[in-house]
């Protein structure tokens, strides 16, 4: 289990930007889990993704 932050980085994405990129990759790739968002005040601040394989 992997937890991430979803910060304003260099490029200056917001965080909706950096979610959004996050779950079209998620599509893309055929990812097989589960995603978790969590907020304080109106925005994110722990993003919690469980892989599962499948054999």
């Amino acid at each position: 289990m992997a937890a991430m932050t979803v910060q304003k980085k260099e490029n200056n994405k917001s965080q909706m930007e950096q979610l959004q990129d996050m779950l079209k990759e998620m599509f893309q790739t055929n990812f097989y889990g589960s995603v978790e968002v969590k907020f304080e005040a109106g925005r994110v601040t722990i993003i919690r993704k469980t892989e599962s394989v499948k054999l």
